[in-house]
Parts: structure tokens; C-alpha cells; sequence
């Protein structure tokens, strides 16, 4: 039912993109190796790279994701890992499973199916929609790894059907950077259940970067004390047909390093400029810092600066971090700053390699005027603005935290990874999705907006899940119910989502 508009829209994007379709035959000709980096969307794939970092088994910032695969090479010292925990070999062995794949070229696919999209979306992967499936190549090699993924999103009755190259790209690698380019999904941020900045939330937009494969610290004595750091750079385009402001470049520089032992640090700004009747000037909307009232730019701005901190007491890991949003302004004074805060626990359960991980986090995109004035909220201002009307959104979701602006999220989450690699969890969310006095504004039909829900809900959710590793696949199960909707739905429900991910 889905082959027809598959393939038109197939030969529409071969046609439109000789260059990409070009650069990735000939990537296919060099030797193969390792993937270029571990991906978003894999719950325990994370904890146990963070169970790594704390032991000092991964040395540079965790907090930017992908992760290129330089950051993993003392796993492959065997004398490294060999005075460790059982718990903490496993993990290893896990990461390196994942970045190891079959040489040569190999197929790929993935299916979620949900009965409904999830309306609380954290790290781990999730559909988008009621079918969300992609099928592929992969190729890893010395210098170049490409995916092609083709796929498509629908309802269960085939309806809203979307064409997707999501999770499609080439990177090749020259000296300690890696260049890349395609439909990536990136997560900005120490938070489990959110990102303020930017997460997975809406789908990936088309986009070129470059990022250290390797985190080695300075060499010269005035920057050595940096530590260990990792740059991300990127330029993406947010198509026509994806926004009201059609062709939005959007561009953004993230910068974390580990000044001390268990301390990271990021700064992070991302930039939209042109698209629409916005003027366009990618220079200015670079350079222009300031963005207040009085003194007003032609781009969008935001930034985050994060600090997370991490300490090993052997038979358990204890992570505080905290993540700040400052959506279009001055950096110091009307900052219009969001809030994440979170506490992350995990160590072993026996002796035979189990782990456990509890995290409990809050996040609030209320904007106070300035940094902790709680008493001067702003309604609307994050996520929103008046020259570009979609504001930090994508194809209809916000780019940042998943219950876009003037919400609150508290989220409890628990998981146990076995042995085998075998895991499963359980998490409460209690949700404040907009507020009475966003929702006047947004009645009026002003540009500030919740785009989840017109009107003011509280949502409490629990989610039960597991994820079974078998061979080359992943299988994926979860359960979810959820007290209320947002508005104009109403009432309770139960909502199921299973999905498998192949790659031989």
C-alpha cells in the first residue's frame, strides 16, 4: 500500500541529489572497519557508557551525542579493563558490540509500531508515529562510514504518510576530525528523560558538520587545564516544506570539556537565520551575541551551559548535572532562562555482571526573566519568537524538550541490565504541560504557543518496558499508561509500542 508514493518519492530525492547519491557510491569502495560513532536512542547502551566514564574508562565529555568512536579506544586495552568489575567488563564488551560491526557492506532495517507516539519522548528511540519503519545499507570503513536508510511514517490505517531519510549519512575522517553529513539525530545534554537544547524529539533535519573523533586535551601549558574537550559544529537546513518559514538555516557550535576529575562542563548555542521574509545575513546572525529589545538581530537564538559532575564510590556511581536555557537574548541580563536538573545512579546487582541505574530529573521551560528570578516569568518565550512564527520546532515538534514551552516534567526511572545484555525498566513522569496563562495568549492567536496542547493539562504517566538483545537484532517492548491527554483529547489510556532493529 505504501510502494507508489515510496517510490516516487525515492526517484524525487535521487533527482534532486546527484551529489549525495555520488558521494556515497564512492564511499562504498574503500575497507571496512568500525562504525563511526554510537547513536542516539539506546537507554542502556548509555548507562553503560556512563558506568565507563566514571571508572575513567572513557576520558572526554558524554554529554554529545553521537559519540565519535575515538572516544572508546582504551576499551581495547585489555590491560585497562583487567582489574575491573565484572559489571564494568560487560559494559565494554556491550560498546564495543555496538561499534564493531560485520566488515563490508551489510543490510539494515527498523520497525516501531505504537497503538500511539509517546508524548513524553526521552533518550531512548521511539516512533514518531503510529508505523515508523526504514530499511538500508550500512558500509564502515578506515576513513568513511555511510548509512542509507529509506523508510516512511504513517498511521496503522496508512494515513499522514511522510517519506523519511531519517537516520541517512556519510562521515569521513581526516586526522582527528570527523566531517559528516545527513539526517543524524543529536542529543545536546546531561538529561536522561529531556533536553532543553536539543534531543530527539522532533525528526532529524539534513545537516553537515565536523566534530573531534578523539577528546586529547591541549598540549600548550595555557590550555592544557581545559582537559580532555569535544567541539561539535554543524549547518542544517529546515526544508520548505517542514515550516511556515520555509528554508530556515539553522547552524550551531557546541563546545564541553573535563576541567577535573569527574567534572564536565558545555556550552552550547544554536543559531536560526534566514528563511521566510527574515533577512539574510549568516555572518551577522553569527556574531550577533546580543539579541534584546533595544538592540535586535535578524536571527533566532539559544544557548545552554551544563554541568554535570560524576563520582565513583566503586559499588555506586553518583551523577548531579544541570542544564540552563537561555532562549533569544542577552547571555547574562533578560536571559529568558529554562531549567534541568537531575540526580543519575547506577552500580552492580551481585556479582555476575548486572548492573542497575535509578534516575529522577525535572525540567521546566518556564522562562524567568533573568538566571533564578522565579518570581518574573515570561509565558511563551521559550522555544517561541516573533520573526520566525515556528519558533524551535521541526515538522510540528519542538527541537528541545518534548512538551515544548511552559511545561514541567518530573521523571523517575529505573532499569536493570542483566548479564546478557537484557534490559528492563520502569519510570513515573508527572507532567505540566502549559499554563493558563500561555494558553490566553495562544487563544488570541499571538505567535507564543504550546504546540502539545492549547490548553493547560497535568498528565501522570507510567511506562514499563524491555529491551532483549538477540544476536543481530534488538527487540523492544513497551507498555505505557497515561491518566489524561492533552487537550482536545480526554481521558486515560493505555498505549503499547514494539519495535526491532536488524543490522547484520
Amino acid at each position: 500500500m505504501f510502494s507508489s508514493p515510496l517510490i516516487r518519492a525515492i526517484r524525487r530525492y535521487l533527482r534532486r541529489s546527484p551529489p549525495m547519491l555520488g558521494l556515497t557510491l564512492s564511499l562504498l569502495a574503500g575497507t571496512a572497519s568500525a562504525s563511526p560513532w554510537a547513536e542516539v536512542g539506546d537507554r542502556a547502551l548509555r548507562n553503560d557508557i556512563e558506568i565507563l566514564a566514571a571508572r575513567h574508562l572513557i576520558d572526554g565529555p558524554v554529554t554529545t551525542w553521537p559519540i565519535p568512536v575515538g572516544f572508546f579506544a582504551r576499551l581495547r586495552d585489555s590491560a585497562a579493563l583487567g582489574e575491573q568489575p565484572e559489571y564494568v567488563r560487560l559494559a565494554a564488551d556491550r560498546v564495543l558490540a555496538r561499534l564493531d560491526g560485520q566488515a563490508g557492506l551489510r543490510p539494515a532495517a527498523e520497525i516501531r509500531v505504537a497503538s500511539e507516539p509517546n508524548l513524553i519522548r526521552d533518550f531512548g528511540a521511539a516512533a514518531r508515529d503510529e508505523v515508523d519503519v526504514r530499511a538500508g545499507l550500512d558500509y564502515d570503513g578506515d576513513a568513511f562510514a555511510v548509512n542509507l536508510r529509506v523508510g516512511a511514517l504513517t498511521g496503522l490505517d496508512g494515513d499522514r504518510y511522510r517519506f523519511a531519510l531519517d537516520g541517512s549519512y556519510a562521515s569521513t575522517l581526516i586526522g582527528n576530525w570527523q566531517l559528516y553529513g545527513g539526517w543524524i539525530d543529536k542529543w545536546y545534554g546531561p538529561g536522561h528523560a529531556s533536553s532543553l537544547i536539543l534531543s530527539n524529539n522532533a525528526r532529524p533535519f539534513p545537516k553537515i558538520g565536523i566534530t573531534r573523533n578523539s577528546p586529547e586535551a591541549f598540549a600548550t601549558k595555557w590550555l592544557s587545564w581545559l582537559g580532555t574537550w569535544q567541539l561539535d559544529f554543524y549547518v542544517g537546513l529546515l526544508e520548505e516544506d517542514a515550516r511556515l518559514e520555509g528554508n530556515t538555516g539553522v547552524g550551531s557550535l557546541r563546545f564541553a570539556f573535563v576541567p577535573a576529575d569527574g567534572l564536565e562542563i558545555a556550552i552550547t548555542r544554536v543559531v536560526q537565520f534566514c528563511g521566510g521574509g527574515n533577512n539574510c545575513n549568516p555572518l551577522e546572525a553569527a556574531f550577533a551575541i546580543n539579541n534584546t529589545d533595544s538592540d535586535r538581530n535578524n536571527s533566532n537564538d539559544q544557548a545552554t551551559i551544563e554541568f554535570k559532575y560524576v563520582k565513583d564510590f566503586n559499588k555506586v556511581m553518583f551523577s548531579p548535572y544541570v542544564q540552563f536555557l537561555n532562549d533569544d537574548t542577552g547571555p547574562f541580563t533578560h536571559s529568558y532562562t529554562s531549567y534541568l536538573g537531575g540526580l543519575h545512579w547506577t552500580g552492580p546487582w551481585g556479582s555476575n555482571g548486572t548492573q542497575w541505574s535509578l534516575t529522577a530529573e525535572y525540567t521546566d521551560s518556564r522562562a524567568t526573566l533573568d538566571w533564578f528570578s522565579f518570581g518574573k516569568r515570561l509565558p511563551g518565550f521559550a522555544y517561541n519568537n516573533d520573526e520566525y512564527i515556528d519558533g524551535f520546532r521541526y515538522r510540528g515538534r519542538t527541537m528541545g524538550f518534548s512538551l515544548d514551552s511552559d511545561s514541567v516534567l518530573f521523571s523517575l526511572a529505573g532499569a536493570i541490565t542483566d548479564s546478557a545484555g537484557r534490559q528492563y525498566r520502569l519510570a513515573y513522569y508527572n507532567a505540566q504541560i502549559s499554563t493558563t496563562e500561555l494558553a490566553a495568549i495562544q487563544a488570541e492567536g499571538g505567535f507564543r504557543r504550546n504546540v502539545v496542547s492549547a490548553r493547560p493539562v497535568q498528565v501522570d504517566q507510567v511506562e514499563g518496558g524491555i529491551s532483549l538483545p538477540w544476536n543481530r537484532l534488538l527487540f523492544d517492548l513497551s507498555v505505557r499508561w497515561q491518566d489524561q491527554q492533552p487537550f482536545p483529547d480526554r481521558g486515560a489510556k493505555l498505549n503499547i509500542e514494539a519495535g526491532v532493529q536488524i543490522r547484520f
